[in-house]
């Protein structure tokens, strides 16, 4: 997915892992995403004479304390970043102090004033020496009109009635009335509702995870040039954090300790690397289970537990769940328990009384550090512990009569027989010789009378229309398997102990291409419809990934990093005369050939980020199909060339599209925000689509019609099953 810059063992050794994770992210280069919160920051601060308060509000490490280093690039204004929470402070005087200092040194570095230390005695004897003497040097200093004074780390401060916290509000609520021209920026995680007078018409940004875009920029930039990643781990990886920061750089920092000699990274890199990351997230997550009432343990942990259809969480089954451990949660208590989670940015809310958890290493962690059973051992345990007794009086005593009156009824039924005359005589279509259209004549008949059926042919064996992906749970990698169109019928292909994937049937459904590691890098492979005869087509040093047979079997396009830069080829379909197709600095993949052959549709990075392009087979008129800010992926051809499907994040989640050849009339297939939905196929008569998605909890293949509607899972299995490719 990400140009490859070959790997120097040399550089290696002395390079340090560029993933940050115990403090704020100051390097602008390695910072990615928050876009739409910068501008909206410029657009708050930006007016000339007024003086406002924003606060920026997020989660635990949701990324506040990198966005407020981020500002001085970004805003007219100068900056200056007061850190609270590096200090104890003893009372407000000391407080404004270390500020004071803070800034001096800020402004020294930036050789923007020269300013003797602040002395503390100042401004323990005069609680207004910040701003009546202190500020006003430092606009001297500047030169400038205003300034932006930002904060982090308030809720460090002492809280509670009379507290540090307090008394500093009530200082900034001071200072916003006086007569300098600044503007506050507050770093919080929870909203002050105590404070009308500061924060009462204050402007106000909820921080939440970063988007598709930003999540693999996090993943791939800092590694540029060192570390290759697979398409699938980027997005093992996306799947696993949601796009929160702190997540992302945990499975990262990981996996670059891990893969920065090998200098490749695989989706089985990041499966291998979640124990680890999570182990450096316990100062996260015991901090998140620490901060919530007993109430919202219960309903966390109840979370982690029951997962619920389609991964939703709903109310009603946490209660079922809770109920039947002991722990009778009433249904409003269930609700303010989602409702704590949801501030804190653990669920995400999807309904009225529907959830989901917002990052899936935190189900992972509570599902193994805080077990049900456990929490309800040492929390607010089994109140209404349901006996026997109860359980009999309350359930098993209506059940038994309930199937007693069922028993009746069915009996009565049955011995009920309808007192028909043998001999009556009933309706049979008979042709007339007087019309061309069917009568209607009574037959009688006799004890002679036989019916003859019409005989039920019988059905065809099921065929393996479709081949896939499953990932071996026991083994730990991915292998080929094909299946029927309806489920019923599997077939492993490949076993071997490195990944095999992005499987592709020749039009005959004889033979399939596919990607292996076996000889240990991304290669691509022929073999036979039954597994057999595996042979080595590429038998390249870089990585050949994304191939595509063309419709007559003859010529085999793919991508492959062997010049350096992920770039399209092609070759004969016996492996002979690659030759290189796109030229581009930006990475190109995931070919597709039309069904007259043609046309090839790709991917591309050329434009800024991954879109569909589509080109003739000769590598010649290359077009831009789609245009959007966000992930455009995996175009496949209607059997009739006139569609391509493909899958998009433009709403937020990954969902299946289709648009005309030419790029236009794109529309929503599977419109479906509670899962991600990847990998669109054609069924061979134009009518369906194949995909993968986890809408159910697992990653399965799914049917739907052509127009997005009927859907249905055809495998539903615990085990994992993608790429599905149905040859049209």
């Amino acid at each position: 997915m990400t140009p490859g810059r070959g790997f120097d063992v040399e550089n290696e050794r002395a390079s340090e892992n560029p993933y940050i994770i115990d403090e704020p992210v100051i390097d602008g280069a390695l910072f990615f995403g928050r876009e739409d919160v910068l501008a909206w920051a410029r657009e708050a601060l930006g007016a000339r004479g007024i003086k406002r308060v924003v606060v920026i509000q997020g989660s635990y490490r949701m990324g506040k304390s990198s966005l407020l280093r981020q500002l001085e690039h970004h805003l007219p204004q100068s900056v200056l970043l007061v850190d609270l929470s590096l200090e104890e402070h003893d009372n407000l005087g000391s407080l404004l102090w270390r500020a004071a200092t803070s800034i001096a040194a800020t402004l020294d570095e930036r050789r923007e004033g020269s300013f003797s230390r602040p002395e503390l005695n100042d401004f323990l004897a005069n609680a207004n020496e910040f701003h009546e003497v202190f500020l006003p040097r430092v606009y001297k200093a500047l030169r400038r009109k205003r300034i932006v004074l930002a904060f982090d780390g308030v809720e460090s401060l002492e809280a509670g009635e009379g507290s540090l916290r307090e008394s500093f509000y009530a200082y900034l609520a001071l200072l916003m009335e006086s007569g300098l021209k600044l503007s506050l920026v507050l770093a919080l995680e929870d909203w002050p509702e105590s404070w009308p007078a500061l924060f009462g018409e204050a402007f106000r940004w909820r921080l939440g995870p970063i988007d598709d875009g930003a999540s693999r920029d996090l993943v791939v930039e800092p590694t540029r040039g060192v570390l290759e990643w697979d398409y699938h781990a980027v997005r093992r990886i996306i799947e696993l954090s949601s796009g929160h920061p702190h997540f992302i750089q945990l499975l990262c920092q990981v996996i670059f300790d891990r893969c920065a000699l090998e200098g490749r990274v695989s989706a089985r890199d990041v499966e291998a690397a979640v124990d680890e990351a999570i182990v450096l997230a316990s100062e996260y997550l015991e901090r998140v289970w620490d901060i919530c009432s007993s109430t919202a343990r219960l309903v966390l942990s109840a979370s982690a537990a029951v997962r619920g259809a389609h991964g939703v969480l709903l109310e009603q089954d946490l209660r079922y769940l809770l109920g039947r451990r002991g722990a009778e949660l009433s249904t409003s208590e269930i609700a303010a328990g989602c409702q704590e989670l949801v501030d804190k940015d653990v669920l995400e809310r999807l309904g009225a009384m529907s959830y989901r958890f917002r990052v899936e290493l935190v189900r992972i962690w509570v599902g193994a550090q805080r077990k049900l059973d456990s929490v309800l051992g040492t929390g607010r345990t089994k109140q209404v512990a349901a006996t026997a007794g109860d359980w009999v009086g309350r359930f098993l005593w209506p059940l038994i009569g309930l199937l007693a009156v069922t028993s009746v009824i069915f009996w009565c039924l049955a011995s009920w027989q309808p007192h028909a005359a043998t001999n009556q005589p009933s309706a049979t279509p008979a042709e007339t010789s007087s019309a061309s259209t069917l009568s209607f004549v009574l037959v009688t008949p006799t004890t002679d009378n036989r019916f003859t059926p019409t005989p039920i042919p019988t059905p065809l064996p099921p065929t393996l229309d479709i081949v896939h992906m499953l990932w071996d749970e026991e083994d730990g990698n991915w292998e080929i398997y094909a299946m029927s169109r309806d489920g019923t019928l599997r077939s492993r292909l490949t076993e071997n102990d490195t990944d095999d994937s992005s499987p592709v049937w020749s039009h005959d459904h004889r033979w399939l291409v596919f990607v292996s590691e076996q000889d240990g890098n991304k290669e691509i492979y022929r073999m036979n419809a039954d597994g057999s005869e595996a042979l080595n087509l590429t038998n390249n040093l870089a990585a050949d990934w994304t191939p595509s047979l063309s419709p007559d079997g003859a010529k085999v396009a793919f991508s492959s990093l062997r010049d350096g830069n992920w770039e399209l080829y092609m070759m004969n379909s016996d492996g002979s005369q690659p030759a290189r197709m796109t030229f581009n600095e930006a990475p190109d993949y995931a070919p597709a050939w039309s069904p007259d052959g043609s046309k090839i549709a790709f991917v591309s990075e050329r434009d800024g980020n991954l879109e569909i392009y589509v080109m003739n087979a000769d590598g010649s008129q290359e077009i831009r199909l789609t245009r959007n800010a966000v992930l455009d992926l995996s175009p496949a051809w209607s059997p009739d060339g006139s569609l391509i499907a493909l899958e998009s994040f433009r709403d937020g989640n990954m969902e299946i599209y289709v648009m005309n050849a030419d790029g236009s009339e794109q529309r929503n297939l599977t419109d479906y925000p509670p899962a991600d939905d990847h990998g669109p196929t054609w069924v061979e008569d134009g009518f369906g689509i194949v995909f993968y998605s986890d809408r159910d909890g697992n990653w399965d293949l799914y049917v739907m019609n052509a127009q997005g509607g009927e859907v249905s899972n055809l495998t539903n299995s615990p085990e994992l099953e993608q790429e599905p490719f149905w040859s049209s």
